[in-house]
């Protein structure tokens, strides 16, 4: 797996999954290099992480475009990198068009589902149609949702072993 989801901005320059969550990462709190190295494993389960050698030059890139801010600490001189109010303002730009692309997913959801849907009842399919209904499901019901899908998360789980 690599990061090579690419979001567009609205100066026209596009972003990778990794600068969004670095972006998003340090917004929760300050963080070396190293951190968002361990994170990101940990967060993917150790099957993806970048190398030292794509991340420290991505992190130099957005603290050159000035959104991310650097701190120098310690004895060791160890960097802490932190999101800046550019950084905050361009993850939240991106992540509103995210939401209208998955909007006009739902809208195309029939669409979507004749051209990458394989058979009449595809894992896939059923994946997509489950998303659009927790989409509608109301405020009231979201525990019972919650709780329908973590039996399916469990049951799924059980034919991996």
């Amino acid at each position: 797996m690599t990061a090579l989801l690419k979001f567009g901005t609205k100066n026209g320059k596009t972003r990778t999954l990794l600068v969004l969550y670095i972006l998003h990462s340090l917004g929760k709190s300050p963080k070396s290099g190293y951190d968002l190295l361990k994170e990101i494993r940990t967060v993917t389960g150790g099957s993806w992480v970048p190398s030292k050698g794509s991340l420290y030059p991505l992190l130099h890139q957005l603290e050159d475009e000035e959104l991310i801010a650097v701190h120098a600490t310690g004895n060791r001189k160890r960097s802490l990198y932190e999101r800046t109010k550019k950084g905050e303002e361009m993850l939240h730009t991106i992540t509103e068009q995210g939401k209208e692309h998955h909007r006009k997913m739902i809208l195309y959801k029939d669409l979507i589902l004749a051209i990458f849907g394989t058979g009449i009842v595809s894992p896939r399919k059923l994946l997509f149609e489950i998303k659009v209904a927790t989409e509608m499901i109301s405020s009231e019901h979201e525990r019972e949702t919650v709780a329908i899908l973590e039996r399916c998360l469990t049951d799924l789980k059980e034919l991996t072993k």
